[in-house]
Order: C-alpha cells, then sequence, then structure tokens
C-alpha cells in the first residue's frame, strides 16, 4: 500500500513535471528600448540606420526563433521605409502588420490612406487645418475649406 502511494506521487509529479510550461520568451525584443530613446534623444542618420537595423534584426530574430515580431515592428520598419520613398515595400511591411496583428487593420488602412493621398506641405496624420472649433461633438470649418 505505501508503495503503491509512493508510486502514484512520482508519477504525478513526473506527468506535472512534463507538462510544465517552457520559460520561452513571448517575443525577440533585443536592444528596442534603448534604440527607440536614441533616436528620440539624438535624432540622426546614424541612429536611425542603427534603429532600422535593429528592426530588421528583430524581425528575423523573431522569424528563426519561431516566435511572433512584437507588436507594432512590421509597422515602424515600414513606416521608416516610406520615409524613405520605398512605397511599395513600406506596405508589404504593413500588410504584414496587418496579418500578424488584426486588430492593428483601420490604422494600417488609415495609414496606406495617408501615404497614397497626394502630399501636403507640413502636415501630418491626423492634421486637418479645415477645422476650426469643434463644438458639441461637430467641426465647424473655415471658410476656406467650405470654398473647396
Amino acid at each position: 500500500m505505501k508503495r503503491s502511494l509512493v508510486l502514484f506521487f512520482v508519477s504525478i509529479f513526473a506527468l506535472l513535471a512534463g507538462c510544465a510550461s517552457q520559460n520561452r520568451p513571448r517575443y525577440v525584443w533585443k536592444d528596442y528600448s534603448s534604440s527607440l530613446y536614441y533616436i528620440k534623444k539624438t535624432p540622426t542618420e546614424e541612429s536611425l540606420k542603427y534603429h532600422k537595423n535593429l528592426l530588421l534584426a528583430m524581425i528575423e530574430e523573431s522569424k528563426s526563433s519561431n516566435v511572433r515580431v512584437p507588436p507594432g515592428v512590421y509597422c515602424e520598419y515600414g513606416y521608416i521605409l516610406l520615409k524613405e520613398g520605398k512605397k511599395q515595400e513600406a506596405f508589404g511591411y504593413f500588410d504584414l502588420e496587418e496579418q500578424t496583428y488584426p486588430e492593428s487593420k483601420v490604422f494600417i488602412q488609415n495609414l496606406k490612406a495617408y501615404a497614397s493621398a497626394p502630399s501636403k506641405k507640413d502636415s501630418a496624420p491626423g492634421d486637418n487645418n479645415d477645422v476650426k472649433d469643434i463644438k458639441d461633438g461637430k467641426a465647424e470649418v473655415s471658410a476656406a475649406a467650405e470654398g473647396k
């Protein structure tokens, strides 16, 4: 009886130990936070190149480690490519972001629409220089915008 009880507990322990989760990282972040801080603090071509290479290394290492690319990395890399004038390649990375994280669909569609629209000098996504004021949830449009 005692032997059966010991054997039972040993087999339960072995079963539970075999089902223990692996301490595998969910994402490959590498030195992302330091690189992002560096590019924000010192916005130079050198810091941008370093950050771009880091993003690409994160993507490659994630693929080789068989883990998902961290959220926003495809999009950030694509945005850098877009700013370099590589629109088609950027759109490919935007598509990868949308496929990997479907909840980003609206954001990615808006980003693509912004990138495809004729450029307005000194405007950024979300800027609307035709809106003067918002009252009671309705935008008051400037007279110049109404005449368009």
